[in-house]
């Protein structure tokens, strides 16, 4: 009896293997990468993300633009071409975003909430919509982003002639810090979510870390929101309190608290985290290029009409300094943060070109492929604003670093404008230089992570006066 139960479990667990690793009818005729270069490329830890990335991705992509590979959630369609890519985030309606709870570990859906305006569709997108749509719809002020650079720039003074470090004191900076480091640089915990059960890969630590994280948010939800019903609130900028005023004006399509919490968390990591990585790659590319930064500032100043001292540029001012947009811009593409996105079709899709995708199929928008392909960006390794001259131009149309249509990142104005204000700004009191024994000097180093950032660049900053 027990012979048969086994043979029958096998037979079971076989039958199951060959229904995952059954390729469609309708993906057959695409290229397929080697089943290794998926696993490889999450393996391999000796090489960085770019080096990873041309090793095992590039020779496909590159020649094929769209390959099929077998991931973790069955065969799936890999994207590196502009305009295939294009065309699915403007299907929004058909390539959805896929839910949190498919196929991901507790912690990692945890962390990320379950209904938050990033990873939701349909209705429960419209209303978490209603609700942020009115923060991030808005001409933002150039004060609110250049006071937070005017305290960076103070505390840079301060420690003239040390080497700069985070601030590792912040709590709710520490609990963030390693939960996106647990969370986002072991991405095998992503892929296989059984070893978040196992006695030897459990990871409790960051579980009773994510727990007082939560914690810590709520605990600044409930304290704002009495603040703001008692009339008290003296400070609206801040994004928690803006949240949390648009939710209590909001009758129809008010938040829960878990909501609202899950919604900032979102923007702590989707606003802070690739901003500070493409302020930080800017900052290297400008002192890897003097020449570049020394142009630059000669508009910021130029604009601002002060030499002597640090101004917050005004938004009039702003527009006069042409060089900053394709600076940042260059940054974001070279080095865009959020190196794959992801879709899945709701139903059965052609094409335009006739690709016919199967109801079901994951598909991964690779924006660093796509970013990095020379048939869209020629010379893709070289940082070259000049690519953006022409904002009606093949590359200026096919960029997507915010990604496109109705699901492209609801902060991108936000973020802009504080890239913008906080370089005009740095480049008005420091200049920015790396030397050529710097590990980085020839090539930025870029971790593999769920959201990428350079490794441990050091940059020698002086003040100008």
């Amino acid at each position: 009896m027990l012979y048969y139960f086994f043979f029958g479990l096998l037979a079971y667990i076989f039958y199951k293997l060959y229904i995952f690793a059954r390729c469609p009818d309708e993906l057959k005729h695409l290229p397929a990468a080697p089943l290794t270069a998926f696993f490889a490329f999450h393996a391999n830890k000796k090489l960085d993300f770019a080096e990873k990335y041309k090793k095992y991705f590039a020779p496909y992509l590159n020649e094929h633009g769209v390959v099929r590979y077998l991931t973790h959630t069955g065969w799936a369609i890999y994207i590196g071409e502009a305009q295939m890519a294009k065309e699915i985030q403007m299907k929004n309606d058909i390539f959805e975003k896929p839910l949190l709870t498919a196929s991901l570990s507790a912690i990692f859906v945890r962390f990320f909430g379950l209904s938050q305006v990033l990873a939701i569709n349909g209705n429960e997108w419209k209303r978490h919509r209603k609700v942020i749509n009115p923060i991030f719809n808005q001409t933002f002020s150039t004060e609110l982003f250049g006071n937070c650079a005017s305290d960076l720039i103070d505390e840079w003074v301060k420690m003239e002639g040390e080497e700069a470090v985070k601030n590792a004191k912040v709590k709710l900076y520490t609990l963030y810090a390693y939960i996106a480091k647990e969370i986002f640089g072991k991405q095998l915990y992503i892929m296989f979510s059984i070893l978040e059960y196992l006695p030897f890969t459990r990871r409790p630590k960051l579980a009773q870390n994510l727990k007082e994280y939560h914690g810590y948010i709520e605990d600044l939800i409930k304290s704002k929101t009495q603040e703001l019903r008692e009339g008290k609130l003296s400070n609206k900028g801040d994004l928690i309190s803006a949240l949390i005023e648009s939710n209590e004006k909001s009758q129809e399509y008010k938040l829960t608290m878990e909501e609202i919490r899950d919604n900032l968390n979102i923007f702590i990591i989707a606003g802070h985290d690739t901003t500070s990585n493409t302020l930080t790659s800017t900052l290297y590319y400008l002192a890897r290029y003097p020449e570049l930064q020394d142009k630059l500032r000669a508009q910021i100043i130029n604009a601002t009409g002060d030499k002597t001292q640090v101004k917050i540029p005004t938004i009039d001012q702003l527009r006069k300094i042409p060089l900053l947009d394709k600076v940042n811009k260059e940054s974001m593409r070279i080095m865009v943060t959020v190196p794959v996105v992801q879709r899945i079709a709701n139903s059965i899709y052609t094409l335009s070109n006739g690709l016919v995708v199967p109801k079901g199929t994951y598909i991964y928008l690779h924006l660093w492929g796509i970013h990095h392909n020379p048939s869209t960006f020629p010379c893709p390794d070289e940082f070259n604003p000049n690519r953006f001259d022409d904002i009606s131009n093949k590359q200026s149309k096919l960029f997507q670093a915010f990604t496109l249509g109705n699901r492209t990142c609801l902060g991108s104005a936000f973020s802009l404008m504080e890239q913008r204000v906080t370089i005009s700004m740095l480049l008005q009191k420091f200049e920015f230089s790396i030397s050529n024994d710097n590990p980085d000097y020839y090539r930025l180093r870029i971790t593999d992570s769920v959201i990428i950032h350079p490794k441990e660049v050091r940059l020698v900053i002086k003040s100008r006066f």
